[in-house]
């Protein structure tokens, strides 16, 4: 369990936002304290070499530019070194071949010659010579000594050696900061004249500033670790508000909403965007709760109007088998009734059939097509269906349309058919007209069917398409209705991209007005 918990924090916003925090400051800090190490140390090393330039500025430096290093020995030593001596300093000369051959403690005066006659004897002659600089000295400070190498890198570099320094380990493995002074020409030099000093005291004074630096970055990350727990806890509670809501979301509160105005760019962004999100999911799941209980309610109807069909043709299959078979005009009645309903049952399949590849979308030929020519095809079907009714047509020359031929007619058929059932047999009228009209600010071929009948209700204009939906349930099933006949025509225009409106008044008529598209994207003329 712990572990698991240690997981969760490690993948936790809060906490690798922390993490972050503390790793840039760690950064910032460790930044800091390099360059305030480095700095602090080139401003010490160069306030010591400034003490050991001093020494240098003591020298007669016309006269040292003119000689030999190995002049200054042979000559006049005393004079130079005495300028030079100092309790906290060494010195060194180096001749041209980059080899000290005099070096010289401030305890002691060492005098060591590196040619051919260093075994000549005389070390002790000089080192009498410099014994009273030996009673001055105090504290022993070792000279440091460089390779040859570097000695004759050194000699090479441009100017008097102003800015030149090393820092180097002397015989007792302290360190010491070494100045150098050219003898003889600048850019020939005959050697070297070496001052060093300890710099213990700077080693001490870096030593004590990293310390310090090390102490206030530790408190400056346990503060900053303490401040920042608090900050982002408090930056984070929009979030963990956001969180704690949508957790609490469920299938009844899709309604809710999320603040919008939490003061963060961000916050308000993913507020803003889950709002959207909730949005649509109640959008699609009202969508899909309407479609669940129009498929229920089609199921249910279905399920009934296939049930009475089904019960008349078992009903009949039984009376001829007790018997009515034998009795001619018992036998004729049941086959008549057993066939109308199997008609029935079969054009309800067919019609369930037509609106199932319908929903699907089919893809549908479209062509260019006389929308006259249509109707005129159809007139004697129309005719026959019509019966005693007065059928007349108000059509317009040359109206052409892009549409899908059969399935229109069977718009015109369904609804022709829709008329029938509402008219009077006999003083019954259906009018069917074209013309161009204007319909949502776009040109259309409009296609009327018009009946004098019974009309339709207000209430009922917007369900007219719905599936197994009766205005008048009694008359419609006498007439073998099932409600689906205007399903099909509005499922027919849409996949036409046409549209459908319907005018009705009960007890004058209904008039059907199809909108059909007079040009295609591809071939726009002008109908005129």
């Amino acid at each position: 369990m712990k572990k698991v918990r240690n997981k969760l924090k490690i993948k936790s916003l809060k906490w690798q936002l922390l993490f972050r925090f503390l790793i840039i400051l760690l950064i910032l800090l460790s930044v800091m304290g390099i360059f305030q190490y480095i700095s602090m140390r080139e401003y010490l090393y160069g306030s010591k070499l400034q003490l050991l330039q001093q020494k240098f500025h003591e020298l007669d430096l016309k006269n040292l530019s003119e000689e030999d290093i190995e002049d200054i020995v042979e000559d006049n030593p005393e004079e130079v070194l005495k300028r030079l001596e100092d309790k906290h300093m060494s010195i060194a000369l180096i001749n041209k071949s980059g080899e000290p051959f005099l070096k010289i403690r401030n305890t002691d005066i060492i005098h060591s010659s590196i040619s051919e006659d260093d075994d000549d004897g005389d070390d002790d002659s000089k080192d009498d010579d410099y014994k009273d600089l030996l009673d001055k000295k105090i504290v022993e400070i070792p000279v440091p000594v460089l390779s040859p190498k570097d000695y004759i890198s050194i000699s090479n570099e441009s100017g008097n050696l102003e800015h030149t320094y090393r820092v180097v380990k002397d015989p007792n493995n302290k360190l010491q900061l070494v100045a150098f002074r050219k003898v003889g020409d600048l850019n020939s030099s005959s050697g070297l004249i070496q001052l060093s000093t300890p710099i213990e005291d700077i080693t001490s004074i870096l030593d004590r500033q990293e310390y310090v630096h090390i102490s206030l970055s530790i408190m400056i990350l346990i503060m900053g670790t303490i401040l920042g727990i608090t900050i982002f806890n408090r930056t984070l509670k929009p979030l963990y508000k956001i969180t704690e809501t949508v957790e609490g979301i469920s299938v009844t509160d899709l309604h809710t909403r999320l603040a919008e105005e939490n003061g963060q760019l961000e916050i308000d962004r993913l507020s803003k965007s889950f709002n959207i999100m909730l949005e649509r999911i109640e959008i699609s799941f009202e969508k899909e709760q309407f479609i669940k209980e129009k498929m229920r309610r089609f199921v249910s109807d279905a399920s009934h109007e296939l049930r009475t069909p089904l019960t008349s043709i078992h009903g009949f299959v039984e009376v001829l088998l007790r018997g009515a078979a034998k009795n001619q005009e018992k036998l004729d009645l049941a086959l008549n009734s057993i066939l109308m309903e199997s008609e029935r049952l079969a054009k309800l399949v067919n019609d369930l059939l037509v609106l199932t590849k319908l929903d699907q979308q089919p893809v549908v030929e479209i062509n260019k097509e006389n929308l006259n020519d249509i109707i005129n095809e159809i007139i004697p079907q129309l005719q026959i269906l019509s019966k005693d009714r007065t059928l007349n047509l108000k059509l317009k020359d040359d109206i052409y349309v892009y549409i899908n031929k059969n399935q229109i007619k069977q718009v015109i058929f369904n609804i022709t058919q829709n008329a029938v059932i509402h008219t009077d047999k006999e003083k019954g009228v259906i009018t069917i007209s074209t013309d161009i009209e204007n319909y949502k600010n776009k040109t259309f071929a409009v296609l009327k069917i018009s009946d004098n009948g019974t009309g339709i209700p207000k209430e009922h204009l917007d369900k007219i398409y719905d599936r197994f939906f009766r205005s008048d349930s009694h008359r419609s099933r006498e007439q073998g209705g099932y409600g689906l006949g205007l399903s099909i025509v509005k499922s027919i225009i849409d996949s036409n991209r046409g549209e459908i409106s319907v005018e009705s008044e009960l007890g004058v008529g209904t008039t059907f007005s199809i909108y059909l598209r007079l040009q295609n994207k591809a071939d726009i003329f002008n109908i005129f």
